[in-house]
């Protein structure tokens, strides 16, 4: 179901948070708290993607431009390449660039993608690669107040964009008291916007014994004040 949270509600919700927050005042909403939603929602997505790269995920076709493809733009992480017959494109260390002879391999350097010759099976330099990634999230659907946020966010996790808000509406009025409790409720929020990403597909089978485990405290500073 695509998201239905709109800035204004956001912005709402965090005022919510303390009687001594007054709209439009501490900050001016169309302007510097439009972009302030936009780039908490980005730093949540970033979190998300370190946890589970595929929730907020989308794939894009690059055409290679003389043996080299560039980097998706608004690419969190690349988790997957493929061929047109399907067939992983791995990447390598750029100083290692064959080490995973013999299958198709990329090096990655200054934001593009860069097949060496010397390997057994080099793409074709102008072959299409599909590119899986995690995204950073669409602007505000019309970009203002009265628009929706990008349409895969779950809205059930709308607090902790909320309490995003309400931290750094703290931290330029100078509370520090209540900064400090804010992010308490922020990070109990990010704690089961974790939990969701790592167990949302709880019946996931995998042909191999891989397990990935995160520890949703090492990633806390990436968000608002930190931890």
């Amino acid at each position: 179901m695509a998201a239905t949270t709109t800035v204004q509600d956001v912005l709402d919700g965090a005022y919510g948070t303390s009687t001594k927050n007054q709209p439009d005042t501490i900050a001016n909403e169309e302007v510097e708290l439009l972009a302030v939603v936009k780039r908490k929602l980005a730093g949540i997505y970033a979190f998300a993607s370190r946890i589970n790269p595929i929730h907020y995920s989308q794939s894009l076709d690059v055409t290679g431009v003389a043996g080299q493809w560039e980097r998706p733009e608004g690419a969190n992480a690349i988790f997957r390449i493929e061929d047109a017959n399907f067939v992983e494109v791995v990447v390598v260390p750029f100083d290692d660039r064959l080490a995973a002879e013999p299958q198709i391999s990329l090096y990655e350097f200054g934001g593009l993608f860069t097949a060496d010759p010397a390997q057994t099976n080099p793409p074709g330099d102008t072959e299409d690669l599909t590119f899986w990634f995690s995204k950073r999230p669409d602007d505000p659907d019309p970009d203002d107040l009265t628009g929706v946020l990008d349409p895969d966010w779950d809205d059930a996790y709308t607090d902790l964009l909320i309490f995003e808000l309400a931290i750094y509406l703290s931290m330029k009025d100078g509370r520090v008291e209540e900064v400090a409790l804010f992010k308490e409720e922020r990070n109990q929020w990010a704690q089961v916007f974790a939990s969701f990403l790592q167990h949302s597909t709880a019946n996931l089978q995998r042909r191999f014994g891989h397990k990935k485990v995160v520890d949703v405290e090492t990633l806390l500073p990436m968000l608002t004040g930190g931890a």
